[in-house]
């Protein structure tokens, strides 16, 4: 075998193929479509038109597009009811804006641990977590897999607790044959620009949830509240009627105005169009990743459970350095690029529950949202909590996907610097 490339030697991958990692895929169909909305009447138009292209989807009543993911879940967390001194048990090994805005509802975050192989909610662990104060489950279908659904549900309907799945990750995965987002009692996702249904900047929530979606509604979408049709949302027409008692678009919200951009919406609706097939295309390269790597001893591919169906947004890899001579990690990755490998020492998401900000006590001041008179028993947040949030980051590192069609030879030569820089691992010890 050749030597390394990075004492020299010829690269294994010959060829960069730029256009087989471009991401998002937008082209001709997508500029007519955003086109098509600066020249109508009424752009708003398209914001409906998605959102019933949603329903349609995921086989749900109602769907709620918004100007990001974090608004989604903000929305949802204010749909079931989170507040002062409530909890919401969330994993730890999350993105920040999935934790934070529980304390925009002055919610506390009581963080979990993951499961070692699909890196999402430990059904075990929320168990243990769940307390007379418990609001709220979210989780996460973390890097695209999804979290062990049927375990949740069960023990949220023993307690009567609502479930978020936060599938910013994982549009159009699924778990057990049922697509994820409608599992759970609301699905939030986020629609920027590197997710698998792609917007630049956007989000929507699914549910079959009347109330929940009436709640959504009154927290950021102040012109539907004249829409809304049931008997709990009279008095909210009341209060939005104008002057001479004709319901117009102000008098009631609660302050927030999350609607998202038509532009957006008009990407998005073209993009979920093709949602299933761009999946495939991505599944099936990394896929063929996946069993290249099982061969190689030290190395591990991203596990996928045997219901899930995983389009990857982040493919981590599993690095063992005690089975690898010892060399560390940062060498392995640096010899892979040398090799034109593109991979980063990304390592995934890094324990929140040992970030600074949520030992901060008195963030919007005057000890709240942690000291306010609502909260029964402050949590803590301390090294040793979590162990396998804790640990993963430390054998983790990424390697970006391939989302679009590319010659087999791009995937066989992936696979192939992996086998020549192990099979030369005692040059970089």
């Amino acid at each position: 075998m050749p030597k390394l490339a990075i004492r020299g030697g010829p690269k294994a991958v010959e060829k960069d193929y730029p256009e087989a990692f471009r991401w998002p895929p937008f082209g001709e169909e997508e500029k007519k479509a955003v086109l098509e909305v600066l020249e109508m009447d009424n752009p708003y138009t398209v914001i409906e038109e998605f959102e019933k292209d949603l329903k349609k989807y995921f086989n749900v009543k109602y769907a709620l597009a918004q100007n990001n993911g974090t608004s989604t879940l903000h929305a949802a967390y204010f749909a079931v009811g989170v507040g002062p001194g409530d909890e919401v048990i969330t994993p730890s090994h999350g993105w920040l804006l999935q934790a934070m805005p529980i304390i925009a509802a002055h919610g506390i975050p009581v963080f979990a641990d993951i499961d070692p192989n699909t890196l999402t909610l430990d059904p075990d662990d929320v168990r243990r977590k769940i307390t007379k104060r418990t609001k709220a489950i979210v989780l996460i279908h973390t890097y695209g897999h999804p979290a062990e659904m049927d375990e949740i549900m069960d023990i949220a309907r023993e307690h009567d607790i609502p479930v978020i799945e936060d599938c910013s990750h994982a549009h159009g995965n699924e778990y057990k044959g049922r697509k994820l987002g409608t599992i759970g009692d609301i699905g939030c996702f986020s629609m920027q620009h590197s997710k698998l249904l792609p917007a630049i900047e956007g989000g929507f929530l699914i549910t079959n949830n009347e109330e929940y979606y009436e709640r959504a509604v009154l927290l950021g979408h102040y012109e539907r509240i004249p829409k809304l049709t049931s008997k709990r949302a009279e008095k909210y027409k009341e209060l939005a009627k104008g002057i001479r008692g004709v319901i117009g678009l102000s008098g009631v919200c609660f302050g927030y105005k999350y609607r998202i951009n038509p532009l957006a919406a008009a990407l998005a609706r073209v993009g979920l169009k093709h949602l299933d097939e761009r999946n495939e295309i991505r599944r099936r390269n990394m896929d063929y990743i996946s069993k290249g790597l099982l061969e190689i001893e030290g190395i591990e591919p991203p596990y996928v459970a045997p219901y899930a169906k995983v389009a990857w947004l982040i493919y981590l890899v599993r690095y063992y350095k005690e089975k690898l001579k010892g060399v560390p990690k940062e060498k392995f990755i640096e010899a892979l690029k040398a090799e034109g490998v593109r991979v980063s020492n990304f390592e995934g998401y890094r324990p929140l529950h040992l970030t600074k900000l949520f030992h901060i006590r008195d963030i919007y001041g005057k000890g709240c949202p942690w000291l306010c008179k609502h909260v029964e028993q402050i949590p803590t947040y301390s090294e040793g909590q979590l162990p396998v949030t804790e640990y993963i980051n430390k054998i983790l590192f990424n390697l970006s996907v391939i989302p679009n069609k590319c010659p087999k030879e791009l995937l066989d030569q992936y696979i192939e610097a992996f086998h020549k820089v192990v099979k030369h691992i005692d040059e970089l010890r």
